[in-house]
């Protein structure tokens, strides 16, 4: 755990499914995901309930054969699938939680991340880190 000008930012290597759902259960005012694979319905559902206490979830997901066949049905949340925008994969995997915390890393929202990779999340609160993940996701993503 590194502490620094009020940041936190700490690694999780196992048990990553339940820090996720410990940082999306303390969110207040909004969820953004850009995530290559997201199946975990676990994870969904929490994002389900954020979404009834009226918080603003947006997404970004990969537009491949396997979100198709097995992502989570996301119909009820603004999202957009795309392709990587250089002719590759779209092979992010970041979540901001109320402009002010980052969770990023190999760990894509899936049930096998969980149950059988070896996977990393890192969880930072720095402010900069924030905004720079923020713009790339509306860059991905922009406003309509």
């Amino acid at each position: 755990k590194c502490n620094s000008n009020n940041t936190e930012t700490e690694a999780y290597f196992q048990d990553i499914q339940n820090k996720i759902l410990s940082e999306l259960s303390s969110s207040r005012v909004s969820i953004i995901i850009v995530m290559a694979w997201f199946t975990n319905e676990k994870i969904k559902e929490a994002l389900v309930r954020k979404r009834q206490e009226g918080l603003r979830i947006e997404l970004v997901i990969y537009k491949d054969g396997v979100n198709a066949a097995h992502g989570v049905d996301l119909t009820d949340f603004d999202y957009k699938e795309i392709r990587g925008t250089r002719g590759g994969f779209m092979h992010n995997k970041f979540c901001v939680i109320d402009n002010q915390k980052v969770l990023t890393g190999s760990y894509n929202w899936t049930t096998n991340a969980e149950a059988r990779n070896d996977e990393n999340v890192l969880v930072t609160t720095d402010n900069a880190t924030a905004t720079n993940y923020s713009v790339e996701f509306r860059r991905l993503k922009p406003l309509i």
